[in-house]
């Protein structure tokens, strides 16, 4: 710790009430009217400097008939104390923003289909009303994400619950389905697919485990057939595009994803016969907002979280 000249504040009585008299003498020069600025008493003005004076063992003002004229120790403390205020004065603001939650940090965890326009639209909102505050918005599955919530690594998430998930200390506020399609560069199909073409396929998939690979895999184990060989196993979704866009492979994703590449001519909905989409998207869990310790989170981690269900809320209407 860095040494404080042995105390001299403690030795010279300096107090809080110090530091104002100095500025306001700085400014005013005058006596009274630094002591009317200051709502005391001239006398008690002049205690105050006497105090000043006598703890320092330095004039720090000469009285003139014009008024008071700082020595130049009294211009040295007069800097300092302006420099005191501003600091306290932007200790006082950063306070009170971190107690309001309008600086701070806030972790989101999050699946794959908000990111196409939920959380762009949040986070949009988020640098208008807190402009001051950061934002991490981590992607994963749900069960990865699930256990950084739990490792306190996020602060809340976006994602599906499993019965597995220590129900005690969470709470899931179910927002929607996210219907799965499948999906291919544009052009490459140009006639609905039945579940035999879809198995004689390349296909780039996320790692088994996943529950968009299960669902996947179900379409095909449901009717006794078993799930396509010629896959690759990637979880980066900039890599699955970009295999898409080099290959004739096909993948499986969230359809709001695929409706946001479509935008840009990258990705296109691939039809299938009647029944294998809906098959597809039979057992598919919904996702939501999924909290632990709501009580304990940060005041901007709150305010993020209100600003999250406000946007979900008027979406469902």
């Amino acid at each position: 710790m860095k040494p404080l000249n042995k105390n001299w504040f403690v030795r010279a009585r300096l107090k809080s009430r110090h530091i104002p008299v100095l500025v306001a003498l700085g400014e005013t020069a005058n006596l009274n009217r630094a002591a009317a600025g200051l709502g005391i008493s001239q006398p008690a003005m002049s205690k105050l400097l006497k105090e000043l004076e006598e703890g320092l063992d330095v004039p720090l003002f000469e009285r003139h008939a014009r008024g008071m004229v700082p020595t130049r120790y009294g211009e040295a403390m007069i800097r300092h104390a302006r420099r005191m205020l501003t600091e306290l004065d932007d200790a006082f603001e950063e306070v009170n923003a971190l107690r309001d939650g309008q600086v701070g940090s806030v972790r989101i965890g999050t699946i794959l289909t908000p990111c196409a326009d939920l959380l762009p639209e949040l986070t949009r909102q988020i640098k208008q009303s807190h402009p001051a505050l950061e934002l991490s918005i981590h992607t994963g599955s749900s069960r990865d994400l699930l256990r950084a919530l739990h490792d306190g690594e996020l602060d809340f998430l976006i994602a599906r619950f499993f019965a597995e998930a220590d129900q005690q200390q969470l709470r899931f506020e179910e927002l929607h389905q996210e219907p799965l399609c499948v999906c291919a560069r544009p052009r490459l199909v140009d006639q609905p697919l039945g579940l035999s073409e879809l198995h004689r396929m390349d296909w780039v998939l996320p790692p088994p485990g996943s529950v968009l690979r299960h669902e996947f895999d179900a379409m095909f184990l449901n009717t006794g057939m078993p799930p396509p060989s010629k896959v690759v196993n990637v979880e980066n979704l900039l890599l699955v595009t970009t295999l898409l866009e080099k290959n004739p492979m096909l993948t499986v994703l969230p359809r709001e994803v695929v409706d946001h590449y479509g935008r840009y001519g990258m990705l296109a909905v691939v039809e299938l016969e009647k029944g294998i989409e809906e098959s597809l998207n039979r057992n598919l869990m919904a996702y939501g907002v999924i909290t632990q310790n709501e009580e304990l989170l940060s005041p901007a981690a709150k305010n993020v979280l209100s600003l999250l269900r406000e946007r979900t809320r008027l979406q469902t209407l």
